[in-house]
């Protein structure tokens, strides 16, 4: 996607994750665990995104069990702090606040989170229809400056 800001824009690299594969649905959505093999491919998608040398200055999670489970492994691997929960962050949550939020942050952050709303989130702010795999992670360029709609950049996913 050509973006129309000017490449000497200020922008800032985020860094969104689904969280790792869950146990299937047992009582309450909110208290479902990473399986063994979720914990083991966040592990892995960690450490490629440490390869990566993201900008990143912390690690933010939905309250989600399996979402926090993700961001403490990341925050390990890559020796970032884990920042506040954030129930924006939800498997509802509302992407258009998301956006908003994502552009005010000014500060380079992983957020772990859901489907369908990374989903969703990804292709309000690029244009780029993905659909994000347990433990996928996607590098984004954004630009402050820029309307929130379509115009910002996915650089690369692993």
């Amino acid at each position: 996607m050509v973006n129309a800001v000017s490449p000497d824009a200020e922008t800032i690299d985020v860094v969104l994750m689904r969280h790792g594969e869950a146990r299937a649905l047992a009582g309450k959505d909110t208290a479902r665990p990473l399986t063994q093999w979720g914990s083991a491919a966040v592990q892995a998608a960690a450490h490629k995104l440490a390869k990566k040398s993201p900008s990143a200055q912390g690690v933010r999670s939905s309250p989600y069990l399996r979402a926090r489970q993700t961001a403490e492994i990341v925050s390990e691997v890559l020796n970032l702090p884990l920042l506040p929960e954030s129930a924006e962050l939800v498997p509802s949550g509302d992407s258009d606040q998301l956006v908003a939020w994502l552009l005010a942050e000014a500060r380079p952050v992983i957020w772990v989170f859901h489907m369908p709303l990374i989903g969703r989130l990804i292709h309000d702010l690029t244009g780029c229809d993905v659909f994000p795999k347990t433990a996928s992670v996607f590098g984004l360029k954004l630009f402050p400056g820029a309307p929130s709609r379509h115009q910002h950049q996915l650089e690369w996913q692993l």
